[in-house]
């Protein structure tokens, strides 16, 4: 008896002894990220953390301020939770959903990023992406920022920079026939993130001092003095010839992360993760979380504040997961002993 119960304690030891040392990163030459499901742990969190009508409620105010994307990832929550929304909010959000609906939300957003880089939502986001990609956003921005670099006037590096990058981009783009379409929308999202607001300081120091290393900001000025910034496509010749002398060696890990980020979470939503990212290692993390859980990975980081996959994988969250089943343990050991002891008093007696 005695030995059995030693062995039920070493199971329910082994486990916890497991997650200790693994939680302090000491088995990782030996044990992967991907070797340990991650959704239990998640699913075990967001238990503590939210409810469905608190997403009911998150739900609506999202829909109440216009905000349907909110809502949208809250809902994809409630779905990955196995929660059900009550009848009142899933019917708002069927609304929402309609063509006419959509159409309205989308078109206005759409041509204002296209214009100016800049928007708050999917549709503006991809109205600026699509400006770069037709080359119109870069070089706009390369005059706005040109002109003032060449005028001695205070300039943003980052948006200056990235703009020659994409411009550089688009160029292996075309010559690769595609090979450079993750880069290109890696420096994209970058500027429309900085223009949002989105970008860290210390993200935009990062990226400002491997953007000094890929671009030269003192040939690039001697280049600038030389062209009408105002005129764009003798603006375009002139840093389409010049972005030959571009480096992506340094910067394209930090670009084909953002490009990961999107192809899990999409552009808005890459836009919006990047307030979480303050050096390259958060956003290798934060890339691998969206293509892991899509598009309610900020969600997922609003609620429970953390921003890698291997965050969730943690002692507390085991014995979340392991409760109830330790209970029934205990209750079937208890109920081995009053057996054998009840066994015992039979003897005696």
């Amino acid at each position: 008896m005695m030995r059995l119960i030693a062995f039920i304690l070493f199971l329910l030891l082994l486990p916890v002894g497991f997650m200790a040392v693994y939680e302090r990163g000491l088995l990782d030459a030996y044990v992967t990220d991907d070797m340990i499901p991650v959704d239990p742990f998640i699913k075990a969190e967001l238990a503590q953390k939210t409810n469905a009508n608190d997403l009911a409620s998150r739900i609506n105010a999202a829909l109440d301020a216009g905000d349907y994307e909110d809502a949208i990832m809250y809902a994809d929550i409630a779905h990955y939770m196995i929660v059900k929304l009550d009848p009142d909010t899933q019917s708002r959000l069927d609304a929402e959903k309609t063509l006419s609906r959509t159409v309205m939300r989308n078109t206005g957003g759409f041509f204002e990023g296209f214009v100016t880089g800049e928007g708050g939502d999917t549709a503006s986001f991809m109205g600026a992406i699509t400006s770069d990609f037709t080359v119109v956003g870069d070089v706009r921005d390369i005059g706005r920022e040109g002109s003032k670099m060449v005028s001695g006037e205070d300039y943003s590096q980052l948006i200056l920079g990235l703009s020659v990058l994409g411009l550089a981009a688009t160029t292996a783009t075309i010559a690769t026939g595609g090979g450079g379409l993750p880069a290109r929308i890696g420096v994209s999202l970058l500027k429309v993130a900085e223009k949002a607001g989105t970008i860290t300081v210390r993200f935009a120091r990062n990226m400002t001092r491997l953007l000094s290393e890929a671009v030269n900001f003192e040939k690039l000025r001697g280049t600038l003095r030389t062209v009408d910034l105002a005129d764009s496509a003798a603006t375009r010749r002139a840093i389409t010839n010049y972005a030959g002398s571009v480096s992506f060696a340094k910067i394209a890990p930090v670009i084909d992360d953002v490009a990961a980020l999107e192809k899990g979470v999409g552009p808005a939503e890459s836009v919006r993760l990047l307030k979480y990212v303050d050096n390259t290692d958060d956003l290798a993390h934060v890339a691998k979380m969206g293509g892991k859980l899509g598009s309610k990975t900020r969600g997922i980081v609003e609620l429970t504040g953390k921003t890698s996959l291997r965050a969730f994988k943690t002692l507390s969250n085991l014995f979340l997961l392991a409760f109830h089943w330790i209970w029934a343990l205990g209750a079937g050991i208890g109920t081995l002993l009053f057996g054998s002891l009840a066994r015992g008093i039979r003897r005696r007696a």
